[in-house]
């Protein structure tokens, strides 16, 4: 037999099951909407990783550079170009998921111009980093080597370059007004005069050794980044750095990635940019011949100073310039002019050993970093005739190993503003790239290594930002 049993809901029962049927909706909709949002998010992401990766070959190529340029290869600046690259990529990716979009925008964008360069200024340390950053100690140690004292051994050149020069001169005026009373021969040898200003007498052309070609490329300044009107985006207003380590990393890639005279000299090219680009970010002017000019007297002053110290601390070869000045000018019997003449003759001489050197180090040849008499390669009495045809010492009887010509150009680099060692940076980045076929209106104040992008999709609103690192 069956039993027949009564089948009741309470109101309670009842009410909590409908909490916890709504509660469970709940969160299926919310799960679901996580979902969707993460699902969203991934779109994004792959969309702006696919936008970065139309980055600028060339500058990748040439440079190792990453970035992306906004004007395609126009010249000017195409963001709805940009934005509907971005909608493209993410519309690709979220149509996949079922996913609707409706609005993309570009909302800011760092530069490769902005903050005088930081973003070139971040890339090149961080690209070096990687390749020989620690490399940079035996770098420091030479430098700090040929720089010691230098600006001290310069001073003291300059000063008596000064305080001696025109004595010559001056004393055969006197002569010239005064007649000798007692019928003494006071008359000063004519060679004399050739070591008066001796060092007056330098041209760049001295400096380069005949087989080379100087270049003749110049630049328009008003129309490079350092100097015209930029766009300007969102990257720090002091974004390069000071610190040595961060400089002497970004002087490293420098030196990697551009030219310099040295390297260019015996390989004079018709085509590309300016041919002595180092030069160029240490004097930043507008033709190779006045940038190389420029570095040359800055060597060559630091090296007449130098030697001229050097001279001065050796008795043997300073007694030999005691003994010329008593010869060409003993007979006159003035003491004065003598020792004049006595610093005339070593500042010449400092001159006519600092010639030599540059021209052996724009021929890949080094110097040393601590100089010896054995060291000393112009004797005084080849000094006029090696002054009147330098390439007589242009091979180094006794090799010499240590400071090369880019270590000087390490030097001349340092003291430059990190700001300013980025902006001439682009300057030449942006004519080098603009030589090549189709890339003549090529800005590098377009590029971007940065930006930050909003994008709607039904009811979602996405902000991400996104970049080269």
């Amino acid at each position: 037999m069956y039993k027949k049993a009564a089948g009741q809901i309470t109101v309670w029962t009842a009410l909590c099951f409908l909490v916890f049927l709504g509660l469970y909706l709940v969160c299926l909709q919310s799960v679901e909407k996580q979902y969707q949002k993460k699902q969203a998010e991934q779109a994004v992401e792959a969309g702006m990783f696919s936008l970065f990766s139309e980055y600028e070959p060339h500058l990748l190529k040439q440079y190792d550079l990453f970035f992306l340029d906004t004007s395609f290869g126009g010249g000017a600046e195409r963001t709805d170009e940009l934005s509907s690259h971005l909608w493209q990529f993410v519309e690709n990716n979220a149509a996949s998921d079922g996913l609707s979009l409706q609005g993309v925008d570009i909302k800011s964008m760092v530069r490769m111009t902005d903050g005088s360069g930081a973003a070139l200024f971040r890339q090149g340390v961080e690209i070096m980093k990687e390749k020989t950053g620690v490399s940079l100690a035996e770098d420091w140690l030479l430098q700090e080597l040929f720089v010691e004292g230098s600006e001290e051994n310069t001073r003291k050149f300059q000063e008596d370059c000064e305080d001696y020069e025109g004595t010559v001169r001056d004393y055969e005026d006197e002569e010239e007004e005064e007649e000798d009373e007692d019928g003494e021969d006071r008359s000063l040898d004519p060679e004399a005069r050739q070591w008066d200003g001796l060092w007056n007498g330098f041209t760049l052309d001295k400096a380069v050794p005949e087989e080379y070609q100087l270049s003749t490329k110049s630049a328009v300044l008003e129309n490079v980044p350092s100097h015209r009107e930029l766009s300007v985006g969102v990257g720090l207003s002091a974004g390069t750095e000071n610190q040595i380590i961060q400089k002497q990393w970004f002087i490293s890639y420098l030196c990697e990635y551009m030219n310099h005279a040295q390297e260019m000299l015996p390989k004079a090219r018709t085509e590309g940019y300016l041919d002595y680009q180092l030069e160029y970010i240490i004097a930043g002017k507008s033709s190779d011949q006045e940038n190389l000019g420029d570095v040359i007297g800055r060597l060559l002053l630091i090296r007449e100073g130098m030697n001229y110290v050097f001279l001065l601390t050796h008795p043997a070869l300073r007694e030999k310039a005691e003994l010329l000045s008593l010869v060409l000018a003993g007979m006159t019997g003035n003491g004065g002019l003598i020792k004049s003449l006595e610093q005339l003759i070593l500042l010449g001489w400092a001159y006519g050993e600092s010639l030599v050197e540059v021209r052996q180090l724009l021929q890949g040849y080094e110097l040393v970093a601590v100089k010896t008499e054995a060291d000393w390669q112009v004797s005084l009495s080849g000094l006029l005739p090696a002054l009147s045809d330098p390439g007589r010492y242009d091979t180094q009887v006794q090799r010499q190993d240590g400071i090369s010509y880019e270590t000087c150009l390490r030097i001349f680099l340092m003291l430059q503003p990190a700001e300013t060692l980025s902006m001439r940076a682009i300057d030449v980045i942006e004519g080098e790239v603009r030589q090549m076929d189709g890339f003549l209106k090529l800005h590098l104040d377009h590029c971007v290594d940065y930006l930050t992008a909003q994008i709607w999709m039904e009811d979602l609103y996405l902000e991400r930002s996104y970049g080269y690192e």
